[in-house]
Order: C-alpha cells, then sequence, then structure tokens
C-alpha cells in the first residue's frame, strides 16, 4: 500500500536473476566456488552438539537443509548430510515441535530447541515439509516422513480457512499470555489421563511438577512443562503413546485458542 511500484521492481529484478542462473547464464549463476563457500560456512556455524547452525536464538532455516541434503547428494559428502538429518532430528525432539498437535513453532529461544517463540508461521510449516520429506528420500528414515506427514496433518486441519484459503500464521499468544495454549502442568495431564495411564506420558515428554518453562521476561518458573523428547521414542513407545496423545490434544482444543492470521485467497 506504500511502495507498490517499489515492491513490482524488486521482485522483477529477483525474477530476472533467478532466470538468469537457472539459463546458466556465465556469471550471474552460482558457480561451484559460491556452492563449496556456502558449504564451508554452514560447516563452520554448525552446533556439533544440539544441531543448527550458531548460538540462540535458533531458527528452523530449512533452506540451509535442504541446501545441505542436495550438497550431500552432489558431493557424496556424508558430512553435509549428518549435520542435516541431526539438525532436523533435535529440531523434531525439542520443544520448538508441537508434540500434542503437530506443526512447528517460529523458533528456539535457546540453543537446544527446547523453548519456542510460541507463534506458528505457515511458511515455515511449507519449508519444513520439505526439508523433512528430502531427508526421507536422503536417508530412508520413516522419522522424516512421519514428521512431514504430522506438518501436513496440521496444516489441514488448523491452517486452512473454511473460505479456501490458508491462514498465515497463528499467534504465541492466547488470553494475552505466550504459550498459553500450549503448555501443562503434570495435573492437567493427570487429569486428563488419570495418573496411571498419564505416567508414561510425563516421563517420555519430560512433563514434571516442577515445570521446564521459565518466564522469559523474569527467568521465574512457570511450574508449567513444554512437552519435548529427551530420548528418542522407538515405534512400540510411540504407538503405545498415540492414543494418549489424542486425548490430550482432545482436552486441548477446549482452551482459548491464539488469534490467527489470514491469507485472501487469490481469484484466477
Amino acid at each position: 500500500t506504500q511502495d507498490r511500484e517499489g515492491v513490482l521492481d524488486a521482485a522483477g529484478r529477483v525474477t530476472s536473476a533467478l532466470g538468469d542462473a537457472s539459463a546458466g547464464v556465465p556469471g550471474d549463476g552460482l558457480g561451484a566456488e559460491i556452492v563449496d563457500e556456502a558449504y564451508r560456512q554452514l560447516t563452520a556455524a554448525f552446533d556439533p552438539v544440539h544441531g543448527g547452525f550458531g548460538s540462540a536464538p535458533k531458527f528452523p532455516s530449512a533452506h540451509n537443509l535442504t541446501f545441505l541434503l542436495r550438497y550431500g547428494h552432489l558431493r557424496d559428502d556424508p558430512r553435509a548430510r549428518a549435520m542435516a538429518d541431526k539438525t532436523l532430528r533435535a529440531m523434531a525432539a525439542g520443544g520448538m515441535y508441537d508434540h500434542v498437535g503437530f506443526g512447528f513453532h517460529r523458533y528456539a529461544t535457546d540453543a537446544r530447541w527446547l523453548v519456542p517463540h510460541f507463534e506458528k508461521m505457515l511458511y515455515d510449516q511449507a519449508t519444513l515439509a520439505l526439508a523433512y520429506t528430502e531427508a526421507y528420500q536422503a536417508t530412508g528414515d520413516a522419522q522424516h516422513a512421519r514428521v512431514a506427514g504430522e506438518i501436513l496433518e496440521y496444516v489441514l486441519r488448523d491452517m486452512t480457512s473454511p473460505k479456501g484459503g490458508f491462514y498465515s500464521a497463528e499467534d504465541a499468544d492466547s488470553e494475552g499470555v505466550e504459550g498459553k495454549f500450549y503448555v501443562w502442568t503434570a495435573d492437567e495431564v493427570e487429569e486428563v489421563l488419570g495418573a496411571e495411564r498419564a505416567a508414561p506420558f510425563l516421563a517420555a515428554y519430560d512433563v514434571t511438577a516442577a515445570g521446564n518453562y521459565h518466564d522469559e521476561a523474569t527467568g521465574e518458573a512457570t511450574g508449567t512443562s513444554i512437552p519435548h523428547l529427551r530420548e528418542p521414542l522407538d515405534d512400540a513407545t510411540r504407538e503405545a503413546l498415540a492414543p494418549l496423545r489424542a486425548e490430550l490434544f482432545a482436552a486441548r482444543e477446549a482452551r482459548v485458542h491464539q488469534p490467527v492470521a489470514e491469507v485472501e485467497q487469490l481469484a484466477g
């Protein structure tokens, strides 16, 4: 609304540059030297302990991960594939992933992917679904395929408007409190599942009486927990926990939802 001509001009220049690169115009494409330098920079920034690149905050940066997967394939470089694989696993295990309702939050405020900024963006779901799909193609690991499918399940269920378009984002706040919709106390889980049935879920997803979520502004413990996996789940355990997760999801649906931002459906 304020600089339409400037936006159109920038879009035209980007489109032209991409067209030249795909057509192999000399000097305008991404040559091997530039591609190798990008790989070296990602390698230098890689966090070998927690995955991802750099320190906190950490963004999913799906384009870096698909770059590494393709670089690993083209250069037959197992390290490139391993960096992408470790990062994708760590993100899917951490609190940045919604283990109850699926889909990824915006970014992690810490280095180990535990505490997210709870907003969910449509474009993150789109690019991460591609990254996990390509990781499955590269590694054959069914875990990556499962995460890709769960992301799409979330988008179709919660980010698709009855009008036919998509919601561009879900807000981080509900009832004016960031993350309130997503966090749990151990008592809340036990109230839904019963103490005996809740025990394996609490243990697997590290939901404790003390809580693992601290207020970002004050650093004070909130007594609530962000569900995340401390250890990978084997197939049998995941299958056993699936109905418990479904019951918790149904209970969570009764909470006050976060506002959504809607993208107008394009005509034609």
